[in-house]
This record gives structure tokens, sequence and C-alpha cells, in this order.
């Protein structure tokens, strides 16, 4: 904090968590796992993330790049619509904003490392209005506010049929059918059931990552969208995101080769 005093703690606390690793008796146990979801989860509720390193939160070493976002979200919206006699009423609150990042992958260069593995680290955090109740220890989306999840494109689905499965407004009437699960996150969905900081590792073929370049941010319901008397279904969030690419021995500098494309500029694409 006291070298980036512009950085939120929402994102401090990304940068903490996501500059952790696992000491090698922590990653011995995760292997005994053999990639089975619910025992690495287990594990993580031991172990946590690591150890968190200082230098990597500090800055990006060479072939470990680390991309940085913060910004605000408006997950829920409550417009006004005319009824049938013509009088402008409130309706039920819905889902308003997903945003997408395109994000600076080197197509090229990870396509050159072809089947050679990479580890994809994402890091999402947000803190929470919580609203305790009876409900709330059974019932997530009644403890808090709102929530926040993250996707990631498949390599070889479109990028308007990614936005039709993460935003159902964008899908009309047509079904699409259900994402298979991907078996190259450490932890998968169900570890993001709860709570308010994301963490996972994808690990895979290089190649295959640079097919993946955009990235979701999307939000589930909250107590902000249920309790409407409230007045609280308009109000804004915000969050942190840290997004990392590791490869280990490669042979070619992707620090500069997305620091490049940085320099092209980032959009962020906000879908209501």
């Amino acid at each position: 904090m006291a070298r980036h005093p512009d950085l939120w703690p929402e994102t401090i606390r990304a940068l903490m968590v996501h500059s952790a690793e696992w000491t090698p008796a922590m990653l011995q146990q995760f292997r005994a796992c053999k990639g089975k979801k619910r025992e690495c989860i287990a594990l993580a509720r031991q172990f946590g993330y690591g150890v968190p390193k200082l230098e990597r939160a500090l800055a990006s070493a060479q072939h470990d790049l680390a991309l940085l976002s913060q910004t605000h979200i408006q997950p829920f919206k409550r417009d006004r619509v005319r009824n049938e006699t013509g009088k402008l009423v409130l309706r039920h609150p819905t889902f308003n904003e997903v945003h997408y990042y395109e994000l600076p992958w080197p197509k090229q260069a990870l396509e050159a490392l072809g089947e050679q593995d990479v580890r994809l680290k994402i890091t999402l955090s947000y803190f929470v209005e919580p609203s305790p109740g009876e409900m709330a220890p059974v019932t997530p989306a009644r403890y808090q506010c709102y929530g926040l999840r993250y996707e990631l494109k498949r390599p070889l689905e479109p990028a308007d049929i990614f936005r039709q499965r993460i935003n159902s407004l964008e899908r009309g009437e047509e079904k699409l059918p259900r994402a298979e699960p991907d078996p190259r996150w450490t932890f998968g969905s169900q570890s993001a059931a709860a709570g308010s900081l994301h963490c996972d590792v994808w690990s895979g073929p290089a190649a295959e990552l640079a097919q993946r370049g955009l990235l979701a941010i999307y939000p589930v319901s909250g107590w902000w969208r249920y309790r409407t008397h409230l007045n609280r279904c308009n109000s804004r969030g915000r969050y942190g995101l840290v997004v990392s690419i590791t490869a280990d021995e490669a042979e070619v500098e992707l620090y500069t080769e997305i620091a490049n494309l940085i320099r092209l500029g980032i959009e962020t694409e906000i879908s209501t």
C-alpha cells in the first residue's frame, strides 16, 4: 500500500493472494489429489493459496507478468416501465452489467510454445455488504449484497457465443448448449460458490491458452436485488482483478510481448 497508494484495498488483497505460492510440501499433497476438485478445495481450506511473496506482489518478473484492473460495477438495476394503464411503475430488479476484458495475450508467441505447459492465474477480490440472518449461513445470496464470478472463453468458442453464454440478455430465445466442465482449473467452479475472494490456476498447453483471450466478470444474486424496500437495487460496487501468465523456461520474452500489446491499449467492454 505504501508503494502503490492509488490501489484500492480490494486490489491490495488480490495482489497479496495472487503473489502467494504453495511450498513443495503443499504441492506434493495437491498432486496427490490427481485433479479431484473436492480434495483440492479441502486442501485449500488448510493451506489457503500459499505463502505470499512481496516481490511478486510489487512487480512482475520476467516470464511472470501480472495484469491489474480495478473498477466499479453495477450488478443490478430497477427500471420504471408503464403498465397496462400507462402508469409508470417499478419493475422487479434485473441483472445489469457484465465486464468483458480483451486480454493482451501474445497469441503468436504462445502458439510458438505449442504444447509447452503454461499457467494462468486469476484472482478476483471485492467486498460485500453483509446482511446476517437465519438464512445467511445456508444461502450466500441472502448474506451478500451481490457476488461476482469470472469465466474464460473456451478455445474454439466464438466470442459472440461466449457473450451469449455469459449474458442471458444477449441470448434472446435461443437455448445454448451447456458448457463442458474445464478440467484444467485447479479448483473449478465449485470453489467460487461463496465468499468475496476467488482465485484459481489454469494449467495447460500454451497454444490452447492463446485461443482464450476473452475474460468475463459477471454478477450473481444478493440482497441488493431481493430486498427491494431498501432501495439498493441501483447501487454500485467495485472490484480488483489480477491476471498473470507464468511460462517456466520459455524461450520467448512474454513480458516484452505483452508490454508491447498493452501500449496499444486494453479495452474493457461493459455489456448491460
